[in-house]
Order: C-alpha cells, then sequence, then structure tokens
C-alpha cells in the first residue's frame, strides 16, 4: 500500500509531468484572446426535416448559440440523424417488450467560404425502453428514448466539435 506521502509525490509528479506535456484547458483563452465558446458560436446548424434530426439540431444550438448570441457564420455543420427502434427481449406474451432507440448522427463541418469539409465524423446512442400493454406509455416511452438520445448524440458532436476547433 502507498503511504500518504508516496501518494502525495507520485501525485505530484503526475502533475509536472502533465504540464510539461503543453496540456491546456479546452475552454481556456487563448493567447490571442480567441476562445473554443466564441468559436462554436461561429457555427451554424443547417434546419433539420425529420423530428429526431431536429432535436439533435436543438441540442448543439443550446450549447453553441445560446439565446442573444450573435456571431458570423463562419462554418455550416450538416447533420444526417437516423433512429431505429430494435428489440431486445421479448417475452412469449408479448406483454413485456425491452426494446432500444438506436439513434445514429453523421456531420460534416464546411468552411462557409470555401465550402470545403474541414471535419466530419459520426455519433451514436443507444437507449433502452420498455414496451406495456398501455398504447400512451408505449408512445411516451419511444419518445422520452428519441430525445434521451438525441440529447446524447448532440452534446457528443459538440464536444467533438469544440475539440477539433480548439486545435484549429
Amino acid at each position: 500500500m502507498f503511504t500518504k506521502h508516496a501518494f502525495r509525490s507520485f501525485a505530484l509528479v503526475g502533475l509536472l509531468a502533465l504540464s510539461a506535456c503543453g496540456f491546456q484547458p479546452l475552454y481556456a483563452t487563448q493567447e490571442d484572446g480567441s476562445s473554443v465558446s466564441q468559436k462554436l458560436a461561429e457555427v451554424n446548424v443547417v434546419p433539420q426535416t425529420t423530428r429526431v434530426g431536429q432535436l439533435v439540431r436543438n441540442e448543439i444550438v443550446k450549447s453553441t448559440r445560446p439565446a442573444g448570441t450573435h456571431a458570423p457564420d463562419r462554418f455550416l455543420l450538416n447533420l444526417e440523424a437516423k433512429g431505429s427502434a430494435q428489440t431486445l427481449i421479448d417475452t412469449a406474451d408479448t406483454v413485456h417488450r425491452r426494446l432500444a432507440y438506436n439513434l445514429t448522427t453523421r456531420f460534416q463541418l464546411v468552411d462557409a467560404a470555401t465550402s470545403r469539409v474541414v471535419f466530419k465524423g459520426r455519433a451514436f446512442s443507444r437507449v433502452p425502453y420498455d414496451r406495456l400493454d398501455a398504447s400512451f406509455a408505449n408512445v411516451q416511452a419511444r419518445v422520452n428514448a428519441e430525445e434521451q438520445a438525441a440529447r446524447q448524440v448532440g452534446q457528443e458532436v459538440r464536444t467533438r466539435l469544440a475539440a477539433f476547433l480548439a486545435t484549429n
């Protein structure tokens, strides 16, 4: 077992090594005064035609361009969100079923000035839910699963955009 002194020494060495590698917090203000938050505000998320696509878009917009934030559109973010339900457990009496809502979203960050794709990727979420005999409960469970999956995918896309923009 480590003693308190050995643990503190190990932690200090780890912190010194981390500072020597050039680690920089993602949301820190750069030397030129810019920040990832400012760069994210320059991303215009293209409106979506599907409900789940709009849910993903809303999640990204609320964290990149909060109400009242205005910045020039330096980038366009194209999204393609596709969701589907998958049966996980199906009992013989069909009273109880366990399903999962799968959401896959492909995204492309396009430079608005040159129309060139500068970053692209894919985000995925899987949210399990139950199906019962009550039809309204089934509809609400599916809607809740879609909304939760859209939140998770939107947050992942935003984080990946932030990491990309922090390095460029």
